[in-house]
């Protein structure tokens, strides 16, 4: 017990002793003068010549490129403030290009409508026609002379007219029975005849025509006859064979049928 407390008191001895050491230490740095305190002084600095350029003009963005965001917009959703929760996914309706509308400049002005054509009159069927042809021809093989064919058309009453053949005509104008030349195309120039040879002509008549047919035909064999006795010329029917008694015969039956005809289905019906 004895050596305890020597022990117990020389521990408190060097614990008194450690704590006044330190006591006496921490009064000498309180009491030592604190070191002036040294203002850092920054340098002063130039202005800066550097020339900042002006903050560039907001472009705002067009309703186009708007338009070709929207798949962006989609895809980055909008954070409402104060939200506790992500807000959730809203769906964005695509912009639409306004629909342009054209000017009355650029439309063209619909065509009124056509008035519906009237119905086209029936057109009457021609009249039926029949035609008469007898040649006057130039012995073989001799030809005419163009100046006095000339000279017997004319004596016979024929004048240069319409298709430039010639014709002879009734009291009105209308003609009776006309002359075309076995020459092709069938024509003549009254003034260039003289130089020319032709082996014939064909006279012909038109039925119905001013006179009535059977006396149509007794004025154009007539005509040819005395035509053909100027010339010293043949008749020939209108294939070239000889104008015989028959063959006249065959001529006025067959304009006697044309008449029947005629009769049985009269124009108009």
């Amino acid at each position: 017990m004895a050596e305890l407390r020597w022990i117990l008191l020389v521990a408190g001895i060097a614990l008194i002793a450690g704590l006044y050491a330190w006591g006496v230490r921490a009064r000498k740095r309180s009491a030592a003068p604190e070191p002036d305190r040294v203002t850092r002084i920054e340098p002063l600095r130039a202005p800066s010549t550097a020339i900042v350029a002006p903050p560039a003009a907001r472009v705002e963005p067009s309703v186009w490129d708007e338009v070709e965001a929207v798949d962006e917009i989609d895809e980055q959703p909008r954070l409402e403030i104060g939200a506790d929760e992500p807000p959730a996914r809203r769906d964005v309706a695509p912009l639409r290009r306004e629909p342009r509308f054209e000017t009355a400049a650029e439309v063209a002005a619909p065509e009124p409508p056509r008035a519906a054509a009237p119905p086209a009159e029936e057109r009457k069927p021609a009249p039926p026609q029949k035609i008469v042809a007898i040649r006057v021809a130039a012995p073989p093989p001799s030809m005419f002379g163009g100046g006095t064919l000339r000279e017997a058309i004319v004596a016979e009453g024929f004048e240069f007219g319409r298709y430039d053949i010639f014709h002879r005509l009734d009291g009105t104008g209308r003609p009776l029975c006309s002359l075309a030349s076995l020459r092709e195309p069938g024509t003549f120039d009254p003034d260039a005849m003289d130089g020319i040879e032709y082996r014939g002509v064909a006279m012909f008549t038109v039925l119905p025509g001013p006179l009535p047919s059977q006396h149509a035909l007794d004025e154009l064999i007539g005509a040819a006859r005395l035509l053909a006795e100027r010339l010293g010329g043949v008749l020939q029917d209108d294939r070239g064979a000889q104008l015989s008694l028959q063959r006249i015969g065959q001529l006025r039956e067959e304009v006697a049928e044309f008449e029947r005809s005629r009769a049985a289905h009269p124009p108009g019906r």
